[in-house]
C-alpha cells in the first residue's frame, strides 16, 4: 500500500509538471474541438459548433439543434485527456447552450459545466456569455475546490470575407487556493479570419495567459472540397509547434480528426464527432 500511495504521488507530480509544460493550470481548459486543433488550435473568428467553448459569439448564427463530443489525449496519456461534450439550441431570442469539460483522472482531475447564451446583432455584431461552473480535485483524500467565473465573446463580419473575433475568460481570476494566493488564470485572445475563397479559410490570433509572460500567437489554414472533405494545418509560437487535421460531412453527421506537435514531448491526438439535427 505504501508502495502504491508513493508511485501515485509521483505519478501526480509528472502529470503537474506537463500540465505545467502546456501552460495550463486548474480550471484552465485548451481550445476544445478537433478542427480548431488542426488549424494550430485558432478558434476565436471562427463561427463553429465548438464555438460554444472557444468564443460563444461564433455559435450565434447556427440555426440547427447540434449536439457533439471531442476527446485529447495529451502526448498520447489518458490520464493527461480531456473530454468534452456540448449542446446548443437555436431560439427566437438567441442561441442556448450547455458546456460540459473533464480533464484529468482519479488524482488530479478539472471539471468545468457551462451554461451559454449567445446572439446575433446583424452583420457587425455577434456577442455570446457562459457561465461557468469550475471544480478542482486531487485524489487520494485531498479533497476538491469549486469555483464560478464567466467568459464572455465577440465577433464581428467587417467585411464579407473577414470575420473579427475577440474573447476574455475569467477576467475576474478567481481563486483556486488560498495557499500562495493562487488564482485560476485569465486569458484573452484577438483575431481575424479571412475566408479567402468559398473552400479556403485562414486564421490568425493571439493569445495572453495572466499565467504565462509571452503573447502566444496561433495560425491556421482549411481547405475544402465539395463542402464534405477538409484538410487543415496550423502553427504556434510556444511549445505546440505544428498542426495537421482531416474532416468530413455526411448530412448530419461531421466527423474531425487532428494531431498536435508539441516540440520536446511529441504529439497529441485529438478526434470529435458533431450531429445536427
Amino acid at each position: 500500500m505504501k508502495h502504491k500511495n508513493t508511485h501515485a504521488r509521483f505519478f501526480l507530480a509528472v502529470l503537474l509538471l506537463l500540465n505545467g509544460l502546456q501552460l495550463s493550470a486548474g480550471g484552465d481548459f485548451p481550445v476544445i474541438g478537433s478542427r480548431q486543433a488542426g488549424m494550430g488550435r485558432s478558434s476565436v473568428a471562427l463561427t463553429d459548433f465548438w464555438n460554444l467553448q472557444n468564443n460563444q459569439a461564433g455559435i450565434a448564427l447556427i440555426d440547427q439543434f447540434s449536439a457533439g463530443i471531442y476527446y485529447e489525449s495529451q502526448f498520447s496519456l489518458n490520464q493527461l485527456s480531456t473530454k468534452s461534450a456540448g449542446f446548443l439550441a437555436p431560439t427566437k431570442f438567441g442561441v442556448l447552450g450547455l458546456t460540459f469539460n473533464h480533464f484529468g483522472y482519479s488524482l488530479y482531475n478539472d471539471m468545468k459545466i457551462g451554461l451559454v447564451y449567445a446572439r446575433s446583432f446583424g452583420q457587425y455584431l455577434r456577442v455570446g456569455l457562459q457561465l461557468d461552473y469550475l471544480q478542482t480535485t486531487l485524489g487520494d483524500d485531498y479533497g476538491s475546490k469549486s469555483n464560478l467565473t464567466f467568459e464572455i465573446g465577440l465577433q464581428s463580419d467587417i467585411t464579407e470575407n473577414i470575420t473579427l473575433g475577440a474573447w476574455v475568460y475569467n477576467p475576474i481570476q478567481v481563486k483556486i487556493a488560498d495557499y500562495d494566493d493562487e488564482k485560476i488564470p485569465a486569458i484573452f485572445r484577438l483575431g481575424i479570419a479571412w475566408k479567402i475563397s468559398s473552400n479556403f479559410i485562414a486564421t490568425v490570433e493571439a493569445e495572453k495567459n495572466t499565467s504565462i509572460q509571452p503573447i502566444l500567437i496561433r495560425g491556421g489554414l482549411e481547405y475544402g472540397i465539395n463542402d464534405k472533405f477538409f484538410f487543415r494545418g496550423g502553427f504556434s509560437t510556444q511549445k505546440e509547434i505544428l498542426s495537421m487535421g482531416f474532416g468530413f460531412k455526411v448530412k448530419v453527421l461531421r466527423f474531425d480528426i487532428s494531431a498536435v506537435m508539441h516540440e520536446s514531448l511529441g504529439f497529441s491526438p485529438q478526434a470529435s464527432l458533431i450531429f445536427q439535427f
